[in-house]
């Protein structure tokens, strides 16, 4: 099956597209961009991780062993 992403320009089209969905029993799932907050705050856990790294404070795991735990 497809998947088809809708993007509403306004609360009232959203809640108008999840109420058509609904009753044709279409199974959505919402998904909420992150804020600029949020993708600000992940490169900045990702600068310190890597910031760890360099100073011999934090150790990375191999790809290999990140593929196992899947």
């Amino acid at each position: 099956m497809e998947t088809i992403i809708i993007k509403p320009r306004s609360s009232r089209q959203y809640n108008e597209v999840i109420s058509f969905l609904k009753k044709m029993k279409v199974k959505t799932h919402v998904y909420k961009e992150p804020t600029k907050e949020q993708i600000l705050k992940t490169i900045e856990n990702g600068a310190k991780s890597a910031a760890a790294f360099v100073k011999g404070k934090k150790k990375l795991k191999e790809a290999k062993d990140l593929l196992r735990e899947l």
